[in-house]
């Protein structure tokens, strides 16, 4: 006899669901709340429209209600982690291309698209969450305008995984509530932050976030221009751009 499972519908009415219904049912949660699966890889690249991304893929979940987790993905494996937060304008698949290379480096690195909360820190404080859950003990937080803001404003109350490392491209000055320069006054780690020279006040606010920060390992990179946050790795400036943000994440995680 196939297994029945009764629930409430109108008065006086029960709604069977027969075996097939039931095993679909479990493997769709088993799928989203399990490791790594080729569903996964298929999801984020006909998202992004990439073949052959070669390194595990998983699907991390979201709970628009509590905010407990992400939607996004989590490439590769590893104790070590980067959670990559995207500006406004832009979504998870600006941040595959260099996502996916330090995965194949043994190094986990999540990407996300926001939810519409405001506060951008709760976000960034919710995927390192997900990397927590997933073993990772040192995360590097690397953030885009928005994301920036965010991982500035986040790192601090970060417990695990310990933030060794703050990124920051473009973050203004104030956005959504949330202060680069008040959260500086309680960054210790080391901190990375490029700017474009005519971008708004971004290239000022990375200078401030290093007077005020007490970090003892700080850099601040302005380029000419006016390219805006991820923009600032496909300018013209983007190859120092992108090394400068591979070395700083590199030498701010374990290896290995």
């Amino acid at each position: 006899m196939s297994p029945r499972v009764e629930r409430k519908g109108r008065p006086g009415r029960l709604v069977v669901l027969p075996a097939v219904v039931l095993t679909v049912m479990a493997f769709l949660a088993a799928s989203c709340s399990g490791g790594p699966s080729e569903e996964a890889a298929n999801d984020l690249s006909e998202r992004c429209m990439k073949e052959d991304l070669g390194v595990p893929v998983q699907e991390t979940p979201y709970d628009p209600g509590s905010g407990e987790g992400v939607d996004g993905f989590v490439l590769g494996e590893g104790s070590s982690g980067v959670v990559f937060s995207n500006q406004i304008d832009t979504d998870l698949c600006d941040w595959l291309p260099l996502a996916s290379k330090l995965a194949g480096e043994d190094t986990r690195t999540l990407i996300y698209d926001y939810s519409y909360k405001p506060d951008a820190a709760k976000e960034v404080k919710a995927a390192a969450a997900e990397l927590s859950k997933l073993g990772v003990e040192e995360v590097v937080l690397v953030g885009a305008s928005k994301g920036g803001v965010g991982s500035l404003a986040a790192a601090s109350s970060i417990r695990e995984p310990e933030v060794t490392g703050v990124v920051s491209l473009s973050a203004v000055g104030e956005f959504e509530g949330l202060d680069s320069r008040e959260a500086a006054r309680k960054l210790r780690m080391p901190l990375l932050l490029m700017a474009a020279r005519d971008d708004g006040d971004t290239a000022e606010v990375a200078r401030d976030v290093t007077e005020i920060s007490p970090s003892e390992d700080e850099h601040v990179e302005v380029f000419g221009g006016y390219d805006h946050g991820i923009a600032l790795l496909d300018g013209e400036d983007g190859p120092q751009a992108r090394e400068l943000l591979m070395k700083f994440v590199r030498g701010n995680l374990p290896r290995g």
